[in-house]
């Protein structure tokens, strides 16, 4: 018996490497399977990502090449209203009757009577009347 048993013995573990080397062989090919798996799905990851992050710089160029237009328009704005700050200093300096008729205004505004009007600026009683009218009109619109 212990012969038999001898004889089949290197075919038992034959058989037995052979098993666990197939089983071996098996969780290899799953492990390769999950990593190819895993391998993909990181591709596709880094793929969005890297479209979104395109996305993101187009729109970021496009939002700074408008501020910046905008900021040039804002200085051509800002230089046109200097100008025209300084046509209506100048108009101003020209026209004394104009200060005068600009302060006159003003104090209307402010609420003041005929009497002040006519002393202050100097006016005519007409035509101190006549600033007060338009005042009177713009309240009541």
């Amino acid at each position: 018996m212990l012969d038999l048993v001898l004889q089949w013995l290197p075919l038992g573990v034959s058989l037995s490497v052979a098993v666990v080397a197939l089983l071996m062989l098996r969780r290899e090919k799953k492990a390769r399977q999950s990593l190819e798996a895993k391998f993909q799905a990181m591709e596709l990851l880094y793929k969005n990502a890297r479209q979104q992050q395109e996305s993101l710089s187009k729109q970021f160029n496009e939002l700074r090449a408008g501020s910046i237009g905008m900021s040039q328009k804002l200085a051509e704005l800002s230089q046109r209203f200097d100008e025209l700050l300084d046509k209506q200093n100048e108009m101003e300096m020209q026209d004394p009757d104009g200060r005068l008729y600009s302060r006159a205004s003003k104090m209307v505004e402010l609420g003041a009577d005929l009497r002040e009007l006519m002393e202050e600026c100097d006016l005519p009683k007409a035509e101190a009347e006549l600033l007060l009218n338009i005042r009177k009109q713009r309240m009541t619109r």
